[in-house]
């Protein structure tokens, strides 16, 4: 992995603010995700740049930022030259006014020879936002080169041109967009790598629907399905505040222990008016941290309280119930329902697992059990309908059995999406 680069940004187009950051600081931040430690900035506003830079950022705040003036409208070879780091023998250039997928950095970064960013069937849809980028004869170059020192020495042209150029010879491979797998395992679904330059004002609103769409995870349960256009409703608002992902993560956790205790206490409609808050919050963190680029290891203790509140809520139901006298076996639905978490727990690992190191998307069977399978988003509206139907208690029976089904379902699926995996590996 490369963790050098140089960034061409020239304002006003690299500061395009686009859901709540500019195009450059996007940039920067999906950067740093890649590993990527020092940046050369070169720029024909060297000022209105820097200042922009100069603001505090945590989410690019370990990669080491230079600014270079250059001049004329397009960048030369020489220029790059001249801020080329030692000892580098492959570097990535990359165009600070585009908007990358992550999954294309990333994988331009790992290549072992001059590569470059091309796009060979731009979708129709996206046609207008990509139409300022150059032509070449492997498709819309994408703004984005890994090249190497000998053979930039050589070259005396434009930026542009001289990777047109090798491209065209072919000293240049195109990594081409369209040839990248659409499947991505972070959000469990298909997803086409995109990239743009920064968007003309009247396109602006549809580059922002192409990033908070990136921002949506797949193979949702019911409920979060129909949560999912009210996150995005709130995300498109939210990710222009300074509302951080973390905030929301406090906001949710704590909701969910006032939750807990409503419960615990018999206040189950007040209990279910804040769960299914919480359904909708628990989805917002993970949003604004993707729409924003601001993923942190530290974001990944969220799913630990997931994982504390799948417990802690019908725990506190079945104390209810058994207390009250509602349901004397409270405790033994409650015993049968964690053991079941336990073992689906097991088989989804299994299951979406394989399907990461596959590279497929979960088939129609996984999203159908996903969809209806035992879960805390299902389990509110479970209750729901029981206090409705004023027999609160049968609530747990109903999710002990459920949780049973879905595990029944899942571990032994997850057993044959394990041989599957181990039938390719061993071809």
């Amino acid at each position: 992995m490369r963790h050098e680069c140089v960034v061409i940004a020239d304002g006003p187009g690299a500061l395009v603010e686009l859901c709540g950051i500019s195009i450059l600081e996007r940039l920067l931040r999906t950067l740093q995700r890649c590993v990527v430690k020092r940046a050369i900035v070169l720029s024909s506003t060297p000022k209105l740049i820097s200042d922009a830079l100069a603001q505090p950022s945590w989410p690019r705040v370990e990669i080491d930022l230079r600014v270079y003036h250059r001049c004329g409208e397009s960048v030369t070879i020489e220029e790059i030259i001249n801020v080329w780091p030692e000892a580098t023998q492959l570097l990535l250039i990359v165009r600070g006014d585009s908007v990358f997928d992550n999954r294309l950095l990333r994988h331009l970064l790992t290549q072992d020879s001059s590569a470059a960013l091309v796009d060979s069937s731009v979708p129709v849809e996206f046609e207008s936002l990509v139409v300022s980028a150059p032509n070449t004869n492997a498709g819309k170059l994408c703004g984005a080169a890994l090249l190497r020192y000998d053979w930039t020495l050589e070259q005396s042209s434009s930026f542009d041109s001289a990777v047109r150029g090798g491209l065209e010879k072919r000293i240049i491979t195109p990594v081409d967009v369209a040839q990248r797998p659409f499947y991505d395992p972070a959000l469990r679904r298909k997803l086409r790598p995109f990239w743009f330059p920064a968007p003309s004002a009247s396109n602006t609103k549809f580059a922002e629907t192409i990033l908070l769409d990136s921002a949506q995870k797949g193979s949702l349960d019911f409920p979060a399905l129909i949560h999912a256009p009210i996150e995005k409703f709130l995300i498109s608002h939210l990710c222009k505040t300074s509302i951080t992902p973390h905030q929301l993560t406090i906001a949710w956790i704590v909701l969910a222990f006032a939750t807990t205790i409503l419960f615990a206490l018999g206040h189950l409609v007040w209990g279910i008016v804040l769960a299914l808050i919480v359904g909708i919050l628990d989805g917002l963190d993970g949003k604004q941290a993707r729409i924003k680029v601001e993923t942190s290891r530290s974001g990944k203790l969220e799913h630990r309280f997931d994982s504390l509140f799948e417990v802690a809520w019908p725990s506190a139901l079945a104390y209810h119930f058994y207390t009250t006298g509602q349901l004397p076996t409270a405790f033994i639905y409650l015993s049968i329902l964690l053991l079941a978490e336990a073992l689906d727990g097991i088989g989804k690992a299994g299951i979406y697992s394989t399907s990461e190191k596959l590279m497929n998307e979960p088939g129609r069977f996984d999203r159908f059990v996903r969809l209806l399978g035992g879960r805390r988003n299902i389990y509110v509206w479970v209750l729901t309908v029981a206090i409705i139907s004023g027999a609160p208690a049968k609530a747990l029976i109903i999710m002990a059995w459920w949780e049973a089904l879905t595990a029944a379902i899942d571990l032994p699926h997850a057993a044959w999406s394990l041989h599957l995996l181990r039938r390719k590996r061993s071809c």
